[in-house]
């Protein structure tokens, strides 16, 4: 009699579940468009998936592909196992067009193919560098997924622990690429 209650209890709990699921997913969704929309600088109503994006949703999400494409251009080549972030991107765009009100016309200007000569403009130099401290002024955007730490990592890690036993950095450290 005691396992005839127990099923119906997770069948409950079951049925209970799907809902809220469904509606974990409904959240993230509209919190992506918001979050998309808040790249550009404006706040846009949360949209079924059936209705279109606003306009300004669009052009957040254009200059979103624009910032990440352009990035990818001025880290070419990149180091070995050095892929960038979308994520990483879009939390460095809010914080970039925070710090700087006219960031997102300065990316505009920027050509999609930069040449050597926009390499060395102010508005590539504030990209390579959010990139790779992983910071924007005096905002933390991510610490694990900073390229400085990314061109170290065969041979040493993120420096947030210690990682071994006291005076374990006296020990030279083992390569994974087999190369110095």
């Amino acid at each position: 009699m005691g396992s005839g209650k127990c099923k119906d209890e997770q069948a409950r709990a079951v049925a209970s579940a799907a809902p809220n699921c469904l509606a974990r997913r409904r959240f993230v969704r509209h919190q992506l468009v918001l979050g998309a929309s808040l790249v550009g600088g404006s706040v846009a109503p949360v949209f079924s998936q059936s209705q279109r994006l606003p306009d300004s949703a669009e052009s957040a999400l254009h200059r979103l592909e624009k910032f990440f494409s352009v990035s990818q251009k001025l880290f070419y080549p990149l180091p070995i196992d050095t892929p960038l972030d979308r994520r990483v991107a879009a939390r460095l765009l809010v914080a970039l067009n925070d710090q700087y009100p006219s960031f997102a016309q300065q990316l505009d200007l920027l050509p999609d193919e930069p040449g050597e000569a926009e390499r060395h403009s102010p508005v590539a130099q504030l990209i390579i560098a959010a990139w790779f401290l992983g910071t924007v002024g005096t905002t933390l955007v991510t610490y694990e997924r900073a390229l400085m730490y990314r061109l170290t990592s065969d041979a040493l890690p993120v420096p947030s622990y210690c990682t071994g036993k006291p005076g374990d950095w006296a020990r030279a450290p083992q390569l994974k690429f087999k190369r110095i």
